[in-house]
């Protein structure tokens, strides 16, 4: 009894606090701690279509009538009906919204959950991440290095080249000299051969010449030797 005196003196006090609203529509509340009765009319004569409305009842203003303290409301079943207007207020009662924050706890400690589900995968994914960056910094590293060392041939290679060119050149001069040698001794030799062939016709000559002329220088004896 003292908590529903409690309750009738606070909607009192909180009716006596908000000014006055004589539009219809909007949604009003049961206050906490009270059961009111919904009446055919306005007045406590009027015929009680439902004793006790309970606390955070959800209502639909259909018509307000401040002068007279009366609101017409529908009940969420689609009752109509009057009501004392000091027992309603805006917004809900510390129970709904009390029920309402237990719920919206519940609801974030679950998404809390979820988030962490969700924060260790994506720690999970950093790590691999990272882990792949390493490899990928040594990888690079690494080519640069190649690339240096290839650098360095390609330029070893060039020098080579150029030196091996330069051989290929010197050998056939070379080899154009030696041609020449072997052409001047060619030439030499059938300059050797054909001078024998030459003496050799000259000594043949020489000796037929001293063949014919040899009997003729032959000393003659005399007469007088013959005949004795």
């Amino acid at each position: 009894m003292m908590k529903k005196l409690t309750g009738v003196a606070a909607a009192t006090l909180l009716a006596i606090s908000v000014p006055a609203i004589s539009q219809s529509g909007g949604t009003r509340y049961i206050t906490d701690e009270l059961h009111v009765p919904m009446r055919s009319g306005k007045g406590n004569e009027f015929r009680i279509l439902n004793r006790g409305l309970p606390s955070g009842t959800r209502l639909t203003l259909l018509e307000d009538a401040p002068d007279e303290g009366w609101s017409r409301v529908r009940t969420p079943d689609g009752k109509e009906g009057w009501v004392r207007r000091q027992y309603l207020v805006s917004e809900p009662v510390a129970e709904i919204k009390l029920k309402k924050a237990q719920a919206d706890l519940a609801h974030f400690e679950k998404m809390e959950g979820n988030l962490g589900g969700a924060v260790r995968d994506l720690e999970a994914k950093n790590h691999k991440l990272e882990s792949e960056l390493a490899a990928s910094k040594d990888q690079t590293t690494q080519l640069q290095k190649d690339l240096k060392e290839l650098k360095a041939l390609s330029a070893d290679t060039v020098a080579l080249n150029e030196r091996h060119q330069k051989l290929l050149h010197q050998h056939e001069l070379l080899k154009q000299k030696q041609m020449m040698a072997q052409a001047e001794i060619q030439r030499l030799s059938s300059s050797d051969t054909q001078r024998w062939y030459l003496y050799g016709a000259l000594s043949v000559c020489l000796g037929g010449i001293l063949a014919m002329i040899a009997p003729h220088l032959r000393p003659r004896r005399r007469r007088s030797e013959w005949a004795n």
